[in-house]
């Protein structure tokens, strides 16, 4: 008789960290409860590997919601090439905006959300903040030599509108007593095109 041999998984991944937080997004976007057993299990890692990256579960959370805001990034920053008129260039930025929350809803909600990110991390603040440089970014570009008051008023409702449109279409909230059919992503280039020429 064979003695049996006990199995131990392996860690076989490049970068665990980022893997862990890939599969915690994917399972935050699930309908399954997701859990750092749960995502140390589908990693193939032993349950106890994903607490050197993430002591608790609210770290990892703020690492999803980073990841969020750095995905979002890279999506306004495709966008956001110096062509056309400052005010179409961020109603494409708009676009791009609505575009990550309509592919990632739950993460879109989390990143935004103070109650569920108890740890509020370096990482996470710098990407949300590098997020929303490039959102002001394109609101300082329409008038260069505009007031800091203009510009905090401006900045506000600009993001206010791009935001809040976002957050109705999730909730499948948006007004459309017109009849009209337009797409979501179409009527809020539009809308912020009449906010900024007025």
């Amino acid at each position: 008789m064979t003695a049996g041999r006990a199995t131990t998984k392996r860690y076989h991944h490049g970068d665990l960290r980022a893997e862990l937080v890939r599969i915690g997004r994917m399972q935050l976007e699930s309908e399954d409860a997701p859990s750092l057993r749960g995502i140390a299990r589908q990693a193939d890692v032993s349950h106890g590997a994903p607490v050197h990256h993430f002591p608790t579960w609210a770290h990892l959370m703020a690492a999803c919601a980073a990841d969020g805001f750095r995905e979002l990034s890279r999506d306004l920053a495709e966008t956001s090439a110096p062509d056309g008129a400052p005010g179409e260039r961020l109603g494409r930025m708009a676009a791009a905006y609505l575009a990550f929350a309509q592919r990632n809803p739950v993460v879109f909600r989390l990143m935004f959300n103070r109650s569920a990110l108890t740890e509020r991390t370096d990482e996470f603040l710098a990407e949300s903040g590098a997020a929303y440089a490039l959102l002001r970014r394109a609101v300082r570009d329409l008038d260069p030599e505009m007031s800091d008051e203009r510009f905090d008023t401006l900045i506000n409702t600009v993001w206010g509108l791009i935001h809040g449109i976002s957050v109705l279409e999730l909730e499948e909230q948006i007004c459309r007593s017109s009849g009209e059919t337009t797409a979501t992503a179409a009527f809020l280039e539009r809308s912020v095109r009449r906010l900024i020429e007025g």
